[in-house]
């Protein structure tokens, strides 16, 4: 009877989101059929290659410009031989999942309250741009987000091996886990990551390329993906309303040289000033760091499309989340970032970007002030090493 009792009150508790996942659940599937130019154009081809030339074999050829890790998983799909633009879309929605646990744990550790990981179970996977990435556009943005959010968790566990692999094999997946480095400098220059264990990320790297040299593809061609990646769309923005929506893209090369190294020395400087003693951490001012530098990255950081808000949307959740307060900076990033999205669909000459990035702008400016008032009014750093 005591067992039934809690397990009432356990449903009771968390009855609303419970029901939130059915819902989340339920969209998913009603978005399973539909097919965007994101999956005609690219991965379909991807897919139907991969068969038409052996599988494995298929690595050898330069038929895509993602990384080979998540080839290896389009490869697999196309063994199972299941519906494959159900199977894209399933695989980016586990790791929806996957990133709003992580997320949820990392919550736990302050309130000890397991709700936390449910109302992240709930929320994270309604979250407009997170439904639109994997159940509608069949994009794989929640691949590295979920390493990411892993990552995050266990350097909170003390675990800084573990921390620094996840981030690794997120950065394998996608070149977008860059836009939290900052957040990881400062980590590593407060001695909360010994700085070794970031050669786990050219070491896994190259792990993750070498089945595809293996098979034939040029060894140099795999180490220039990424590169090759940012010359693709020669724009200083797609979609994404930063500082460059102001300034013509006629200036592309000088302007995206100088935004790289602006971001470089913004990050240098500010976690130089950051590692000084006489500022104190506490659990709260590291999730804002992190919120902080998923958003602040982009914003002076050339060539951003519409998608690269994704890992910023996820931790303006984990913000609130932990936090309690301010509930207007995550929803404004979502608004930015959804704004972002329908601005990407036939709107695109209709809705000016302006807008978006007011509000970008004004949550940037209030999170870096929140961040501030952490660091100097918090008494303890619950991260401090033994």
């Amino acid at each position: 009877m005591t067992l039934i009792k809690k397990n009432l009150e356990f449903t009771k508790k968390n009855l609303i989101w419970i029901i939130l996942i059915i819902i989340s659940l339920s969209i998913k599937i009603i978005l399973l059929h539909v097919r965007t130019g994101d999956y005609v154009g690219f991965l379909h081809p991807w897919i139907a290659f991969i068969k038409s030339h052996g599988y494995f074999s298929s690595l050898k050829y330069g038929f895509y410009d993602y990384t080979p890790s998540y080839i290896y998983m389009l490869i697999a799909i196309a063994k199972i031989g299941f519906n494959p633009l159900y199977s894209v879309k399933i695989v980016s929605i586990l790791f929806e999942y996957l990133a709003a646990y992580f997320v949820g744990k990392i919550a736990f550790q302050k309130y000890k309250d397991t709700q936390t990981i449910w109302i992240s179970l709930a929320i994270i996977p309604l979250l407009p741009s997170i439904l639109l990435n994997s159940s509608y556009l069949s994009q794989c943005d929640s691949i590295y987000a979920a390493f990411v959010l892993g990552s995050i968790y266990f350097i909170f566990q003390k675990k800084q091996f573990l921390s620094v692999l996840f981030l690794a094999v997120a950065f394998a997946f996608k070149m977008q886990t860059a836009l939290i480095l900052p957040f990881y400098f400062v980590l590593m220059l407060r001695g909360n990551i010994r700085w070794y264990y970031f050669l786990l990320i050219p070491i896994v790297f190259i792990l993750s390329i070498t089945p595809t040299w293996i098979f034939g593809r040029s060894f140099s061609d795999l180490l220039e993906v990424y590169l090759a990646q940012t010359d693709r769309f020669r724009f200083l923005t797609l979609n994404f309303p930063n500082i460059y929506i102001w300034i013509s893209n006629d200036y592309y090369n000088l302007v995206k040289m100088l935004g790289i190294i602006f971001t470089f020395f913004l990050t240098l400087i500010a976690g130089f000033e950051l590692s000084r003693k006489q500022f104190v951490f506490s659990f709260e001012s590291w999730i804002t760091l992190a919120f902080l530098s998923s958003i602040i990255v982009p914003y002076f950081l050339p060539g951003m499309h519409e998608r690269y808000m994704y890992l910023g949307d996820i931790l303006g959740v984990l913000y609130y989340l932990v936090l309690r307060k301010n509930i207007h900076l995550p929803v404004g990033i979502l608004l930015v970032s959804f704004y972002s999205y329908i601005r990407c669909s036939r709107f695109n000459d209709i809705l000016p970007m302006s807008p978006a990035f007011f509000i970008y702008t004004f949550v940037i400016i209030f999170t870096y002030i929140d961040f501030i008032k952490s660091i100097k009014v918090e008494p303890n750093d619950i991260y401090k090493q033994e």
